[in-house]
């Protein structure tokens, strides 16, 4: 992988703090998202005079939160790390949040958290005291992929440059790293030599056992209906390209996971919205980049009723309260990174899986060479097989989309509030003739269904929740800041409600985004949750909505977004209004690249 050097003139650095900006630079880092504070004033002095706040520029955020979230969107958009400042212990408690989800999310970036003096006798009263830990990096630890303090000049660049290696390194992830403020203060040596960073490029992922690609090609071939299960292969360099060729070649069936693009949604051999159809047939299933293979191959069993105290609430025969979609007998084959990013502390690794072939290695490597071993030994057998799964696969394909258009007309066009289906429509008749690109958020699989997702730039659609929605959404839009796209992010309430002063960033930064609420007035998830255990417990159902409702008051987005100097619009409640106002906001992202907010009140989901 090539350095992103921005080729500015930079002068010899003097400071530590210079040196780090001058790394950042040579790295291709962008941006710097940061809430200011006194232990990275060094670093900060730096940007703006040494760098003169450019590649790297500063984005002022409200919260550390929203800071390292958009460092993630930005990510997910480019492919490129960015870094973020942390103000010593308090702003990393906040920023750990939004950390564990780029954790979660294999983005990787440069989180530079400043400390107090560790040198005790230099410490201000007070303050530096309760803003100095032994070892700060203690909070992040088991959700980082690597973090260091590092205590000299020398040390700092190599800190920088292993942190970057490592974090670019698959599986890609965070990095924290945290400077003495009396380290990044200091005057460099004289004659102080800076590493080149070109010689510090990230290594190649591994492609795979040759035995064992070859075992799985040879399965492949023997297969009547093969089944693949994909997850964020659209991150990944020619991800996309491999996955279609080798689908193609072997007539296999695709069902996407997760948040990000794999293949086109139009593509006759995706089958993802008949997932349980299509795998119960299988006899053979290879998943790529699946981090949680069990809950893909399993579905809940229905709850159980009353359950006495002190005893399981499982009944007897039922495995885990999950009971499998495939058939025994039935081959998995998983290829994956996942075995080199897995830790103690948290179980993101979800439940251990049996497999016939575990092939370690990267997903496109390893279906470019079972592409190539397929083809090279296709005979008229398999050709005939090929042909008639492919058939099949066009059938589910065509009976899966001709479901959800006539699902949005006969049951959910009509209703009110406005239902999910309808404003995943409407939002795509008002996008689908610009360069758009779904920056963040998702309409329940709605926008999936309904929209026609043909490339991988266009449909980002990362990050987490519960406060870093927005931060995603605006590092997004921010990397396509200036190019004319037309970024959509779909908000929900609740996530918003976490981070209201993300919004002051999307203005004071002029970041062009067409903002959709999703406005529920509810944290919905846990209504379901309070409805599964009241009917279990056989209980009055009059306070599900008790600790969950956004009612009394409800939010008017519109009028915050208006606060912050934003155009909005809302609350809309009639359906028919939802078109025209999107229409109006698209308008003004267009012609005045500048944030739109419009407030949709819709249905719980």
């Amino acid at each position: 992988m090539q350095l992103e050097f921005l080729g500015m003139s930079l002068g010899k650095p003097e400071y530590v703090s210079d040196l780090v900006v001058y790394l950042l630079n040579r790295l291709g880092v962008e941006y710097v998202t940061l809430n200011p504070g006194a232990t990275t004033r060094g670093m900060h002095e730096s940007l703006v005079t040494y760098g003169g706040n450019v590649a790297p520029e500063v984005i002022t955020c409200s919260h550390e939160e929203v800071a390292v979230a958009m460092a993630e969107g930005y990510y997910l958009a480019t492919g490129r790390l960015q870094a973020t400042l942390v103000h010593d212990i308090v702003g990393l408690q906040h920023a750990s949040k939004a950390i564990y989800e780029a954790w979660l999310n294999n983005a990787p970036m440069l989180i530079i958290g400043g400390t107090g003096p560790m040198d005790s006798t230099h410490r201000r009263p007070w303050i530096d005291w309760i803003h100095t830990a032994q070892v700060q990096a203690q909070i992040v630890r088991d959700y980082v992929k690597w973090d260091d303090q590092p205590q000299g000049a020398l040390s700092v660049a190599e800190s920088i440059l292993r942190g970057y290696q490592i974090a670019m390194t698959e599986p890609r992830g965070p990095v924290y790293l945290c400077l003495d403020v009396e380290l990044q203060e200091s005057r460099l040596p004289d004659g102080f030599s800076i590493p080149d960073p070109s010689r510090y490029r990230p290594p190649a992922p591994p492609a795979g056992n040759p035995e064992a690609i070859a075992e799985a090609a040879r399965a492949l071939r023997a297969a009547r209906w093969p089944v693949l299960l994909v997850e964020g292969l659209g991150r990944v360099p020619g991800g996309p390209e491999a996955l279609q060729s080798f689908s193609e070649l072997l007539g296999i069936p695709v069902i996407e996971q997760g948040s990000s693009f794999n293949v086109s949604n139009l593509h006759p051999l995706n089958v993802s919205g008949a997932g349980t159809e299509v795998l119960k047939e299988a006899d053979l299933v290879l998943t790529v980049g699946i981090k949680d293979i069990d809950a893909v191959l399993t579905r809940p069993e229905q709850e159980a009723g009353i359950v006495p105290a002190g005893l399981p609430r499982v009944p007897s025969g039922f495995n885990r309260r999950h009971q499998s979609i495939i058939r025994e007998g039935t081959k998995l084959v998983r290829v994956g990174l996942q075995e080199y990013g897995i830790k103690s502390w948290t179980s993101s690794h979800g439940r251990l899986v049996p497999a016939d072939i575990a092939i370690l290695g990267s997903g496109p490597l390893v279906l470019r060479e079972l592409t190539r071993l397929s083809r090279s030994a296709m005979d008229d057998d398999l050709q005939r097989r090929v042909a008639d799964r492919a058939a099949k696969a066009r059938e589910i394909h065509t009976a899966v989309t001709a479901r959800a258009q006539k699902d949005l007309k006969e049951r959910w066009w009509s209703q009110k509030p406005t239902s999910t289906a309808r404003l995943a429509a409407e939002i795509w008749e008002t996008i689908r003739g610009q360069d758009w690109v779904l920056a963040h958020g998702s309409l329940s699989g709605w926008e999936r269904r309904l929209w026609e997702v043909n490339d991988g730039a266009r449909y980002i659609a990362g990050g987490g929740g519960t406060g870093t929605g927005m931060g995603v959404a605006m590092g997004v839009a921010l990397a396509f800041r200036g190019t004319g796209k037309v970024c959509v992010s779909i908000q929900n309430d609740g996530d918003l409600l976490y981070t209201p002063g993300s919004l002051w960033t999307a203005a004071h930064h002029r970041i062009p985004m067409l903002m959709v609420m999703f406005n529920n007035r509810s944290y919905y998830q846990d209504v379901g949750h309070q409805l599964a255990i009241t009917r279990m417990r056989q209980r009055s159902l009059d306070n599900v909505g008790v600790g969950v409702s956004l009612e009394g008051p409800a939010t008017d987005f519109a009028t915050l977004a208006k606060s912050f100097g934003i155009y909005g619009e809302g609350p809309i409640l009639d359906p028919e209004e939802i078109r025209p106002a999107l229409e109006r906001g698209l308008n003004v992202v267009k012609e005045q690249r500048a944030p739109v907010l419009i407030d949709t009140v819709t249905q719980s989901r």
